[in-house]
C-alpha cells in the first residue's frame, strides 16, 4: 500500500510571493453533478495495473476522475475512500487505458448534448475526457441506466444486478438473487441463530450454506434487521426515535446510506457507539442520531459530503401541509446563557457536530466543511471582484482583516453573507446584509497593512434587527484578555480560499486544523524575523493537518470544552503550504478592549 508523505507533497507545490490573501490548501476538484453515491464509471487503470475506484472520496469531496492536485502526475484512489484508506496509484496514460467507451460513427464533442442516459438518468461529461457518466435513479443501474434493479419488499430496499441476499418469506427461509431485474429465490436449509441481531422481537434464522443471519419481522416492522417502521408518517419530539422510510431532504436531495464508504469521520454507523439503537445501519433513511432539532441525513451536494434536514413532518403538524414549512423554522431557537456563568450552556461558540473530528493527520490540506460546522463564518463581497472572509461576534457585528478595506470602499459596494456554504451561492440557510459602517483601530495604516490588521463591520439592520440566530448562523465567542492557548494547541481555520496556489476560483467552505507556533520560533530569521510583532500569532508550522490559511479576515478558532473562541484573524503569510512558513494571524486578545468599546457603545442622543 502506498501513502503520500507530507514532505513529498509539500515539494510538489510551486512557491508564491508573500500575500495577505492567504488560502486553505486543499484537495483540488472539478465539479461533477450527480445524485447517487455510486454509479458505474469508466474503467481506469494505474501504472501498476490496478483499477481506480470511481467515485472516490478525498478531502471530503467526491471525485470521478484522476486528480492532478497534490501531485505532478494524475493519480486516483484504489478504494472508494482515500481519506480513510490512503491507497492510491498514478493513473496510466490514456492511450494505454482499456477501451470501454461507447463509440459512434461520428465524433461528438459533448456526448451529453443528446442525453444517452435512459429511465430518467442524468448525463455528466467527464472533465478532460471524451466520455460521460450516468447518474441513475434508485431503481435502475448500468452505464446507461438500462438495467432494472430488484426491490425486496421484506428488506424495503433495491438490490443491484447480481447481488444476493437471504430472507424469510411466507415462513420459508430463502436465498435470493437479482437476475435481469427479476428476483429469483430458492428455499435453503437453516438452523437457529446463536445470538439474535433482529430488533423489535424479530425471529432469527441462520442459513446453513452461507452462515448468513436472516430476520423474520413482526407486523409493522421491516428491513434486514426489523429496525424500520414503514408505516411511520411523522416524528415525535425531535425525532430521535423516528424509524420511518423517508429518504429525501427538504430540498429533494437523496440521502446517502449511513454505512456508505463515502462517509468517514462523520456521525455514521462506523463511528457511533450502539448505532443500531440510534436507528442507523445499511439504509439511507432519515434519522436523528445526535439529538438535533429534527431528522436529517447526509447528502452529496455539488460533489461534496453535506447534510440536510429531511422532508418528514412533525406529528404535531398536518401531514398535508408540513411539506410547505421550512424545516429551519419548525422550532424556535433556544436562547442560552453566556459562557461566563459556569454550568450553563453558552450562547456563542457552539456548532453542529455532524463530523467527529476535522484534525485528520493523514489528509494533505483542508477538507470540505459540513453545513453548520462554522456558523460564525461571514462571506464579505467588496465591489465587483474583491472578497474576504469574516467572523460574526454578535448579531450586528463582524470582525475581519483591515487590509481587506484599505482602499476604503463605499459602504454601498459591500455585502455580507451569513450561513453561506458555497462561494457566492445563496441557499435557504443564507442571509445577506448591507453594511452600516466599518471601523479601523486608530493605529492601522494602509502603508503597513499587516500591522493592527483588524476591522469591525456593523451590519445594516433589516426590519429593525440584524442577524437572527439559526442552526447555521450564530456568533463565535470573544476571548477575555486573560485567555491563552498553549503552543502546539490545535485550532481550526476555515474559509472559501483557492484550492491551490494557481487556482482561479473559490471553493465551497473548507476547514483544516493548525497548531499554534511559539512566538520565538516564528520570529527566527529563517521564518519571519521581526516582521512578526506582539500583536500577531503564528500557526501551522507543525500542523496537525498540513494546510495554509483560509481567506483573509477569516477566523483562527480555538475551542475549549466544545466552545470556540476567536483567537486570531487570518492576516498574511509567505506562500501556500511552504515548509517552515506558518500563517500569521492578528492576535484578537490584544484588541478586546477596543472591540468591546465599539460594539457595546451606545448611540448618541440626537
Amino acid at each position: 500500500m502506498q501513502t503520500f508523505t507530507m514532505a513529498y507533497l509539500i515539494l510538489l507545490f510551486l512557491p508564491c510571493v508573500i500575500s495577505t490573501r492567504a488560502r486553505i490548501l486543499s484537495a483540488g476538484y472539478e465539479t461533477v453533478i450527480f445524485r447517487e453515491p455510486y454509479m458505474e464509471s469508466r474503467k481506469v487503470l494505474t501504472t501498476t495495473g490496478k483499477e481506480c475506484k470511481f467515485p472516490f472520496r478525498q478531502g471530503g469531496r467526491i471525485h470521478h476522475h484522476c486528480l492532478t492536485i497534490l501531485s505532478s502526475k494524475p493519480w486516483c484512489s484504489l478504494t472508494h475512500n482515500f481519506d480513510r484508506d490512503q491507497q492510491w496509484g498514478f493513473c496510466a496514460p490514456e492511450k494505454t487505458q482499456p477501451d470501454v467507451f461507447v463509440h459512434t460513427s461520428r465524433r461528438i464533442l459533448d456526448p451529453c448534448q443528446v442525453n444517452p442516459c435512459q429511465n430518467g438518468g442524468v448525463c455528466t461529461l467527464i472533465p478532460h475526457g471524451r466520455s460521460f457518466e450516468c447518474s441513475c435513479p434508485e431503481s435502475f443501474t448500468g452505464r446507461l441506466c438500462k438495467q432494472k434493479k430488484c426491490y425486496e419488499i421484506v428488506h424495503l430496499r433495491y438490490y443491484d444486478i447480481g447481488e444476493s441476499w437471504g430472507r424469510i418469506h411466507l415462513r420459508n427461509v430463502e436465498q435470493c438473487r437479482c437476475v435481469a431485474g427479476e428476483i429469483k429465490c430458492e428455499r435453503v436449509r437453516y438452523t437457529m441463530c446463536r445470538s439474535n441481531p433482529c430488533q423489535n422481537d424479530g425471529a432469527c434464522r441462520l442459513i446453513t450454506a452461507s452462515s448468513k443471519e436472516v430476520c423474520n419481522c413482526r407486523h409493522g416492522y421491516g428491513g434486514p434487521y426489523c429496525s424500520v417502521e414503514p408505516e411511520s408518517e411523522c416524528y415525535n419530539s425531535r425525532g430521535t426515535d423516528y424509524r420511518g422510510v423517508v429518504d429525501t431532504t427538504a430540498s429533494g436531495a437523496r440521502c446517502v446510506a449511513w454505512n456508505s464508504d463515502l462517509l468517514y469521520d462523520e456521525l455514521h454507523v462506523g463511528t457511533v457507539v450502539a448505532s443500531p439503537r440510534r436507528g442507523l445501519g445499511e439504509h439511507a433513511y432519515c434519522r436523528n442520531p445526535d439529538k438535533d432539532k429534527m431528522p436529517w441525513c447526509y447528502t452529496l451536494n455539488d460533489g461534496a459530503i453535506s447534510w440536510e434536514y429531511c422532508d418528514v413532518p412533525s406529528c404535531v403538524m398536518s401531514v398535508s401541509t408540513s411539506r410547505r414549512i421550512n424545516p429551519i423554522n419548525v422550532q424556535p431557537s433556544i436562547k442560552r446563557p453566556k459562557p461566563s456563568k459556569p454550568g450553563k450552556k453558552p450562547v456563542c461558540g457552539t456548532k453542529h457536530k455532524k463530523r467527529l473530528s476535522i484534525a485528520r493527520g493523514r489528509i494533505m490540506g483542508g477538507t470540505s466543511a459540513l453545513p453548520g460546522t462554522h456558523p460564525w463564518m461571514a462571506a464579505i463581497y467588496i465591489g465587483e471582484s474583491d472578497f474576504c472572509a469574516g467572523t460574526m461576534v454578535s448579531s450586528c457585528w463582524i470582525i475581519s482583516a483591515a487590509h481587506c478595506f484599505f482602499r476604503n470602499p463605499l459602504k454601498s459596494q459591500i455585502r455580507v453573507a451569513l450561513g453561506q456554504q458555497k462561494f457566492n451561492v445563496t441557499d435557504p440557510n443564507t442571509r445577506t446584509f448591507g453594511v452600516e459602517k466599518y471601523i479601523f483601530p486608530k493605529h492601522f495604516s494602509v502603508f503597513n497593512p499587516t500591522l493592527h490588521d483588524i476591522v469591525l463591520i456593523k451590519l445594516a439592520k433589516e426590519d429593525g434587527r440584524c442577524a437572527r440566530r439559526t442552526p447555521f448562523i450564530r456568533p463565535i465567542c470573544l476571548p477575555d484578555q486573560s485567555v491563552t492557548f498553549p503552543d502546539d494547541y490545535c485550532c481550526t481555520i476555515s474559509g472559501w480560499g483557492h484550492m491551490h496556489e494557481k487556482a482561479e476560483g473559490y471553493s465551497s467552505l473548507q476547514e483544516a486544523g493548525v497548531r499554534l507556533s511559539s512566538h520565538d520560533d516564528c520570529r527566527k530569521p529563517e521564518v519571519y524575523g521581526n516582521h512578526v510583532t506582539a500583536d500577531m500569532i503564528c500557526a501551522g508550522l507543525n500542523g496537525c493537518v498540513d494546510a495554509c490559511q483560509g481567506d483573509s479576515g477569516g477566523p483562527l478558532a480555538c475551542a475549549r470544552n466544545d466552545v470556540s473562541f476567536l483567537y486570531g484573524i487570518i492576516s498574511w503569510g509567505e506562500g501556500c503550504g511552504r515548509s517552515g512558513k506558518p500563517g500569521v494571524y492578528t492576535k484578537v486578545v490584544n484588541y478586546i478592549d477596543w472591540i468591546n468599546s465599539v460594539i457595546r457603545r451606545k448611540p448618541k442622543a440626537s
